[in-house]
């Protein structure tokens, strides 16, 4: 065990707390904790206060513990040899001199032996110290080549994240005070290492967030956030690796509109020319509707997260009851890239039917159509638009 696992048992098993230790020795809980977590060493004097509080051994703290115990003299064996003189004084008080001398003999050649033992003991308390300060300072100056190699790396343009996006976990949700929607952020790195972790900084106005990142399979992390209609996001990832090396990268900014929530829609291509309008015709005392163009299209752009599953047009003169008629639309070539974060695609149908009718009773009201947008989620967007009369 090392020295800081050593004196966080002992600390333990003395039930005590960093606090009431650190007052002991009389040091800062901070220092004592560096100690614990191996982070710092302390010095021998502190070393030492730190093994008489606790009631062990220096070489239990540092793990060398000896063999056998260390020559002593202990009040014991003092009081046994005064005890041995004063017996022989009073049997052989004309050699009293002689036995005086004899025990001041035994008691400094006892003072040598002890101070020789202590003398071995320090020696092996400074070379366990000085080794425990080379092992700290070669792990250091290794972490701080790993880190400073990573931060080049991001320096000199090579990215730690292959990819990163954000998805939606839930519909845009609205309330008295704002619009919010709870997303993911998703992230993949360049190259992922055993053991790796990594953090998401969020900043957004004054505030900043620190989110942890689980791990999926396929080494993506991810941290489920909450953005903010309206708010701007800037997202840096930090990257930990297991023997502490720490590179940061930032991902990108976020500007969460309503745009991004929900999908928009123009009627009609880009540079198209379909002409949406209607004539009124009689026969009798009746009026039909006709359409000046059947075919129909619209363009939609949606957030490149959102999946639209269906789009409807109606033919309508009023709000309430059932449309005149319905056209179902079909994405035409799919989506195309547009800007970074959305998409864009056209859908076209027709109102004419090969088997009629392909005009409608008409009583009165303004004609309109009315798209009906469905994404994946079976959530609704509704457009509408009036047609001219021709």
């Amino acid at each position: 065990m090392t020295l800081g696992q050593n004196l966080q048992a002992a600390r333990k098993a003395k039930g005590l707390s960093q606090e009431t230790l650190a007052e002991q020795i009389g040091v800062s809980r901070q220092a004592l904790g560096k100690w614990e977590k191996d982070i710092a060493l302390p010095g021998l004097d502190n070393l030492q206060a730190a093994a008489q509080v606790l009631g062990v051994s220096v070489d239990t703290l540092l793990g060398t513990e000896a063999a056998g115990p260390a020559p002593a003299v202990t009040l014991d064996a003092m009081r046994d040899l005064l005890a041995a003189r004063d017996a022989e004084q009073r049997k052989h008080r004309r050699l009293w001199g002689l036995l005086g001398a004899a025990a001041a003999v035994v008691v400094v050649l006892l003072l040598v032996v002890q101070n020789l033992a202590y003398q071995r003991k320090m020696q092996s308390l400074t070379d366990s110290y000085a080794m425990l300060q080379s092992q700290l300072s070669s792990t250091t100056a290794d972490l701080s080549t790993r880190m400073d190699e990573l931060q080049d790396a991001v320096r000199q343009g090579k990215s730690t994240v292959l990819e990163w996006r954000w998805v939606p976990v839930d519909k845009l949700h609205r309330d008295v005070q704002s619009s919010w929607m709870p997303v993911l952020v998703q992230v993949t790195p360049s190259e992922s290492t055993t053991g790796m972790t990594a953090r998401l900084s969020v900043t957004y106005g004054d505030t900043t967030e620190l989110h942890d990142m689980g791990v999926l399979a396929g080494d993506i992390y991810q941290a489920q956030l909450v953005f903010t209609v309206g708010q701007t996001y800037d997202l840096t990832i930090q990257w930990t690796a297991a023997d502490g090396a720490v590179a940061n990268e930032k991902l990108g900014t976020v500007d969460f509109t309503a745009t991004q929530t929900e999908p928009e829609l123009a009627w009609g291509r880009t540079g198209g020319t379909l002409d949406y309008g209607y004539y009124i015709n009689r026969s009798g005392n009746k009026k039909y509707l006709e359409l000046s163009c059947y075919p129909v299209e619209v363009e939609l752009t949606v957030p490149n997260w959102m999946k639209i599953a269906d789009v409807t047009l109606e033919l309508r003169t009023g709000e309430e009851g059932e449309p005149l008629a319905t056209a179902q639309l079909a994405a035409d070539g799919g989506y195309s890239s547009g800007e970074e974060t959305m998409m864009h695609a056209v859908w076209n149908g027709t109102f004419y039917k090969d088997d009629g009718p392909n005009e409608w009773l008409y009583a009165d009201g303004q004609p309109f159509y009315r798209a009906i947008v469905t994404d994946a989620t079976s959530t609704t967007w509704t457009f509408e638009v009036p047609l001219q009369k021709k």
